[in-house]
């Protein structure tokens, strides 16, 4: 039975590693997450590095999207290419059942041609949602580009979610964060697009303690849910260990959006 309410009516949360590591950390994180009310658990297969290092499980990573599934849980994980949401969904959609499966396009991806195309697989069956986050440097035009050509292929707007995980600090940056929320911005794209807009606090403060201040900070804005990196062990972590919550940390996070 899930022990906590939902964060705020209606919200969208979106919580688990910010990789998948191996099938012992998901099915861990798997059975964290079913105590928690999360609608969609982060099992991301693949990782856009800077520099080389561990970019994800991939492919093989695919059958514990399955055991997250079974276990009655809605899985979430970023996509690169079309090739990767075809591989998703025709290995996960066959066992969703009545489900979700959220795919995202990242950051980083700012080929256009790539996300339509990923939009237009994604389009194909109602049960698949998609996230799609900002670009690396604030720029509002190019934030309503992006959704203009996701929605150029015929997506459904009912299964499109927007998402602000701040922009490139550009060597201004005096409170030490990863990226820099411009919730203002994220408020006119909501409005002018009518779409939900979630809030990543992890990859905007970069930190555990400026994730959580983030996180609450968010709340005096009209955001539609949040998107958090939560690790069964932090410190080993492969990918982001410096930012990603424990699920006592998450909990902690939740009693603060409770009281809001």
């Amino acid at each position: 039975m899930n022990k906590h309410k939902k964060i705020v009516k209606n919200s969208i949360i979106i919580a688990g590693p910010c990789a998948a590591e191996s099938r012992e950390q998901i099915i861990t994180s798997a059975k964290e997450a079913k105590k928690r009310k999360v609608d969609f658990m982060r099992v991301s297969l693949w990782k856009p590095r800077t520099k080389p290092g561990f970019d994800g499980l991939g492919k093989s990573g695919i059958p514990f999207l399955i055991e997250v599934v079974k276990m009655g849980i809605n899985p979430a994980t970023e996509v690169l290419l079309p090739s990767h949401a075809k591989a998703v969904m025709k290995a996960v959609l066959p066992v969703l059942k009545q489900g979700k499966l959220l795919l995202w396009i990242g950051s980083r991806n700012q080929n256009h041609i790539v996300q339509q195309q990923i939009a237009k697989v994604t389009s194909k069956d109602e049960r698949v949602m998609l996230l799609v986050k900002n670009q690396p440097w604030s720029d509002e035009a190019h934030w309503e580009g992006i959704v203009e050509h996701v929605l150029s292929v015929g997506i459904n707007k009912e299964n499109l979610i927007l998402c602000h995980r701040g922009f490139g600090p550009n060597g201004h940056n005096p409170l030490g964060l990863r990226n820099i929320p411009d919730y203002e911005m994220s408020m006119r794209i909501k409005m002018k697009t009518g779409l939900p807009m979630v809030f990543d606090p992890s990859h905007t403060g970069g930190l555990v303690p400026n994730v959580l201040k983030l996180a609450k900070e968010a709340l005096n804005h009209d955001f539609d849910g949040a998107m958090v990196e939560v690790h069964p062990d932090p410190t080993n972590a492969l990918t982001d260990a410096k930012q990603q919550l424990t699920w006592e940390q998450f909990d902690r996070m939740v009693k603060a959006y409770e009281k809001n």
